[in-house]
């Protein structure tokens, strides 16, 4: 029963999502995107709905007129003129509905008319489809059974475990409750974009704050694939490369608890993860800006203006930055990184006439975009957000949670310590005194105290030696540049690569990134000679360019992975570690397939390029059976765990059944979020202590009291169980504590010797529940008291769900008459 509730809401979700995503913006901009290409419909489809509802209902909220009913109308209201302008209602269909009400014309004919108009209009669309797929059915149809396994995959845990998944979904459902409320920037200012997606899933379709949080993330991950498919598309030289590399992305395990909690962070509905894939389509009409010709545009300023506006790889540009942005900085950040190395690998192109200056018209007109809203609430007098300046944190290296400059300086101070002790140990055994020929090069490079072992002046000596040429000079300053290189080199690979993916994978990585910058040397140096030998023009530059994606996929993985080890190379950690991992693995994937792009672009010049279709869906096949047979098969992966299931089902199960604001739940903070809307909620450390003290009441006609028999290790690293075809249980190897899996949750239990003890004080209400100790405390006081309770009350105290490991009792008063608390 619990599965088909949650299936329900999943669909409800999935509905929305669509509706808002994907239909609004096909309906209201059709003249736009007709004749578009699906790369451009998409992108414009997942980029624009996102930029007008941050716009809108932020900057409603900062002028105080933010309603639920003024969203919908603009919602609603433009699709139904997108509607009507799509097919405009005709006088003689205006006489039918006339006559139907009159009574002069049946319902079933009307019925049957417009199930045959619908039924043609099916066929057409069909028919239409199948045109467009036509000759890339297969590619198509391997990227949909790609998509959805990742959906499946990522979707599973909120099946699993119903709870919220990490703890910044609280503050991002209470940021969201926020928006119902009409306060836009809660607790201060930050990017809401995707608080204002699902603010407008609530207002418009009716669908739970809780419940499009707890699946949005499986379901947009397929946008993040798609999105990353266009990318990749672009910069292979065969389609299919591209649906192998997420096909491998989708199977191959992790090796890191860093990349764990990256892969877990796609299955959670956080900011940074909703907006990454923003970075690719970035990176991918930044790539097509640069590769269009704007060499035509030295027209009149008028007719520029109105190029740049029509052009689409710029509008969709600035959308996809602006949404970026508007989600969160750490994802415009990393569609830096992505930008940049597309931009050194076509620097010429980079600076042509009129292209640079239209590139930063768009970035600044996209950033404006984005900021304003947050502009105008700075202006009012709206503080930041603490997030920023944990952000800041990491950067200067103080944050400890995420941030690993303080670990990575630790690290490196004791491998100089050892290495200076093993250098001076290996001294002293060569010999049992220091040497005056061991004393002299240390002397001399410190300056020692001015003499020469013999008593002369030092400068004497340097003065009496000759003058080191301008060429030596020259050697001894590149001989330093390069031990410094291979020093940093050397950093990069022990806590980047190994760190990441262990020796044996990080030496077939490093492999294949130096063969596929080979591959496309010698490809490059050939094909120049072949087309410089015989032809001329245009066509000549696409052949030499036809693999010039190599170096961007090599170019990207480096960059990111020296990103990643930045507090190990003296460098400022500008996007905690582990929030780039998924990235990263994406990159280095594809930089693995790309032997099989060149093969496969080989073969599509043959008579034999009929086999491609095959080959991909054997590709894929392969890719799946090979990492199960070979144990690379990814694992499961986990969900912070916070309540039992049974907490959330008995929650959803009151606020369905009784009347609004007629109960009040009594437990632990996490009910407050999922009750909020509908009821009451008192902490369980307020009540403890007020049923202590006099004069206590509750004022509501229900009271329930949540109790847990075995208080749960709070925020536990709990991996899922499932079947083996979806993924392996493998992961928990990697952690020591704080984690569990399945069936089995780290848990204590509750006692009358516990009941007893005084309650544990903490700095933050957050810190009473998580210790594991002060927890059960709390819970073995509650759980005494109801027992006094019922003894005392035995008609209006009721147990209303027990198991082994959770209890729900139910208090009913009279409204006119409430119970005093204390007095159990």
């Amino acid at each position: 029963m619990d599965t088909w509730y949650w299936a329900l809401e999943y669909v409800r979700v999935f509905f929305a999502y669509v509706m808002i995503l994907f239909v609004w913006p096909s309906v209201v901009f059709r003249d736009y995107l007709r004749g578009r290409s699906r790369t451009v419909r998409f992108t414009f489809c997942v980029t624009v709905p996102v930029v007008l509802l941050n716009t809108v209902v932020l900057s409603l909220g900062v002028f105080h007129i933010l309603y639920g009913w003024l969203i919908a109308v603009l919602f609603y209201g433009t699709l139904l003129l997108g509607l009507l302008r799509w097919h405009p209602v005709r006088r003689e269909q205006i006489k039918k509905i006339s006559r139907l009400f009159l009574g002069t014309y049946g319902i079933r004919l009307l019925l049957l008319r417009l199930r045959n108009r619908v039924k043609n209009g099916i066929r057409r669309a069909h028919a239409k489809f199948r045109r467009s797929i036509r000759g890339r059915r297969c590619v198509y149809l391997m990227l949909g059974v790609v998509v959805c396994f990742g959906m499946v995959y990522f979707s599973y845990g909120a099946f699993h475990d119903y709870s919220y998944g990490f703890g910044d979904m609280y503050r991002h459902h209470s940021w969201i409750y926020g928006l119902l409320n009409g306060t836009p920037f809660y607790e201060g200012i930050y990017p809401e974009a995707m608080h204002c997606f699902i603010y407008a899933m609530r207002v418009l379709f009716g669908v739970k704050i809780y419940s499009s949080q707890l699946f949005l993330a499986g379901i947009h991950v397929a946008v993040f694939l798609v999105s990353a498919y266009l990318l990749l598309k672009e910069l292979f030289a065969w389609d299919g490369t591209a649906v192998l590399a997420l096909a491998l992305f989708l199977t191959v395990d992790l090796l890191c608890i860093d990349e764990i909690f990256s892969m877990s962070r796609l299955q959670w509905t956080l900011p940074q993860e909703f907006g990454l894939y923003t970075q690719f389509l970035c990176a991918l009409f930044l790539l097509r800006c640069l590769k269009t010709d704007f060499s035509d545009r030295s027209c009149s300023r008028r007719e520029r203006i109105r190029k740049f506006l029509t052009d689409e790889n710029l509008l969709l540009f600035l959308l996809s930055l602006s949404a970026s942005l508007a989600i969160h900085f750490y994802v415009t950040m990393m569609a830096f990184f992505l930008c940049v190395v597309i931009a050194a690998c076509r620097l010429p192109s980079l600076f042509q006439k009129r292209r640079f200056v239209s590139l930063v018209k768009a970035v600044c007109l996209g950033v404006l975009i984005a900021v304003l809203p947050m502009g105008i609430a700075y202006a009012k007098g709206v503080p930041f957000q603490g997030s920023i300046g944990w952000a800041v944190n990491v950067i200067n290296g103080t944050d400890t949670a995420e941030g690993r400059t303080s670990q990575a300086e630790q690290i490196l101070e004791q491998a100089q310590t050892s290495k200076e002790q093993t250098s001076s140990g290996e001294r002293m055994t060569e010999s049992g005194e220091t040497t005056e020929a061991a004393v002299q090069p240390t002397e001399q490079s410190h300056g020692g105290n001015g003499q020469t072992p013999d008593g002369g002046s030092a400068d004497a000596g340097q003065n009496s030696a000759p003058k080191q040429s301008a060429g030596n000079h020259m050697l001894a300053m590149a001989e330093r540049m390069a031990a410094s290189f291979a020093g940093k080199a050397q950093l990069v690979w022990k806590y980047g690569y190994v760190q990441l993916y262990r020796e044996n994978r990080a030496e077939w990585i490093v492999f294949f990134s130096g063969l596929a910058l080979i591959l496309w040397a010698v490809y490059r140096m050939a094909a120049g000679i072949i087309t410089g030998l015989l032809k001329k023009g245009s066509d000549s530059k696409k052949i030499r360019q036809l693999f010039d994606g190599y170096p961007v996929l090599v170019g990207i993985s480096v960059l990111l992975m020296i990103v990643y080890a930045a507090p190990f190379l003296g460098l400022p950690e500008l996007i905690a570690g582990s929030r780039l991992c998924s990235t990263e693995q994406l990159f280095i994937l594809a930089v693995v397939v790309i032997p099989v792009d060149l093969a496969a672009r080989a073969i599509a010049l043959t008579p034999g390029r009929r086999v491609l279709p095959l080959a991909l869906a054997a590709g894929v096949a392969v890719i799946y059976v090979g990492t199960r047979q070979l144990g690379i098969f990814h694992g499961y992966l986990y969900y912070e765990l916070t309540r039992y299931n049974a907490a959330v089902m008995v929650t959803q199960d009151i606020t369905d059944k009784f009347p609004e604001n007629s109960y009040t739940i009594v437990s632990t903070t996490d009910e407050l979020y999922q009750v909020i809307e509908q009821g009451r909620h008192e902490e369980l450390l307020t009540f403890l202590n007020r049923v202590n003290g006099s004069g206590y009441t509750l004022p509501t006609e229900y009271i329930f009291v949540y109790v847990e028999k075995r208080p749960i290790q709070y925020a536990q690293s709990h991996f899922f169980i499932g079947p083996d075809w979806l993924a392996e249980e493998k992961y928990t190897s990697y952690y020591t504590t704080y984690f569990s899996e399945g069936n089995s949750i780290n848990a204590s239990e509750i006692s009358r010797e516990q009941a007893e003890k005084e309650m544990m004080t903490f700095s933050k209400l957050s810190q009473t529940y998580s210790n594991l100790d002060s927890r059960t405390i709390l819970e073995s006081k509650a759980y005494e008291w109801c027992r006094k309770f019922e003894a005392s009350y035995p008609q209006e105290m009721k147990v209303y769900y027990e198991d082994e490991n959770f209890c729900c009792y139910i208090i009913r008063q009279n409204t006119y008459r409430l119970y005093q608390l204390e007095e159990s």
